[in-house]
């Protein structure tokens, strides 16, 4: 199920939300000091990983990437995002305010971080296609929440070449897409795959809007105990099992978690366990798009 002559760890992207906002529901912690984060940084290539995803709306993230790679120039592609919140922004303002804050001349990717900056403004690919041109920067595409989306694209043959969207155990709504995402060339980074944390969560302890989730939590759990394995290596090797998955996205709270998530991608995944997850797939995107959970 291994993808040819990639290591499992350079299938990792560094996503950098934590290095500007204290995200995700498990996140005890809060925002990682830029102190911290350069020596993350030199761990992470270490390992092989070599493309960091950030965004305008992650805080302070581009600001802090730009501080430190200053230092470490060409180390790592970066890929980021025209911010979603101000959608009457000329995308080449957007993208030209990204570099100035990241401190480089150009980019790996640059995505429009939500859909609807597509939909309400489908000319705005345009401006995208314009920047690839240039050079300044080489993917470009769209972030993506719901497979309709997916599938839009596709039937009207957008010109991209990236696109990101969540995946994990319990969230596989792309699935049935991502043969025909391959076919056509586009790279596909699926971001979530911990469900920003709430798989390492004990299920009596899950909030009330995701208790329905509780008996699966506990299934998985009860899984990777009877195989012996960290809940992170189930979750990380499970979306790495899939061959249709370009690269994966992941989110680290400190220099442990990022060691323990390298350490999780060269962990196998039975096929029989493997055969098991398949049978927790989740359909109530109350519980599977953390945008629909409650403010906490």
């Amino acid at each position: 199920m291994n993808l040819s002559n990639q290591t499992l760890a350079q299938r990792l992207i560094l996503g950098t939300a934590q290095f500007g906002l204290p995200y995700g529901i498990s996140n005890q912690r809060g925002q990682i000091p830029e102190s911290e984060v350069s020596a993350l940084l030199a761990e992470a290539a270490k390992a092989g990983i070599d493309t960091l995803d950030t965004a305008a709306a992650y805080g302070s993230s581009e600001t802090c990437l730009g501080n430190i790679l200053s230092t470490l120039p060409g180390m790592y592609r970066i890929i980021s995002k025209y911010p979603p919140n101000q959608p009457d922004k000329p995308i080449a303002q957007a993208f030209r305010e990204s570099l100035e804050r990241l401190r480089v001349d150009k980019i790996y990717g640059y995505l429009l971080h939500s859909y609807a900056s597509y939909s309400s403004r489908p000319g705005i690919l345009d401006e995208l296609q314009e920047l690839k041109t240039s050079g300044q920067v080489e993917k470009i595409g769209i972030s993506l929440y719901h497979p309709s989306e997916a599938e839009e694209l596709l039937q009207q043959e957008v010109p991209i070449d990236l696109v990101q969207f969540p995946y994990s155990i319990f969230d596989r709504r792309f699935e049935e897409l991502l043969p025909e995402l391959r076919e056509r060339g586009v790279e596909t980074h699926i971001r979530s795959v911990y469900l920003q944390g709430l798989y390492f969560m004990q299920p009596d302890q899950l909030p009330l809007y995701l208790q329905e989730a509780a008996p699966k939590l506990e299934r998985m759990q009860e899984l990777a105990c009877d195989y012996q394995l960290p809940i992170g290596a189930v979750c990380l090797g499970f979306a790495l099992a899939n061959p249709y998955i370009s690269r994966v996205v992941i989110g680290v709270e400190s220099l442990q978690t990022l060691q323990e998530n390298i350490s999780f991608s060269k962990m196998t995944i039975p096929q029989a366990l493997h055969t098991e997850l398949l049978a927790l797939k989740e359909e109530n995107e109350t519980i599977l798009l953390p945008y629909k959970w409650p403010a906490r």
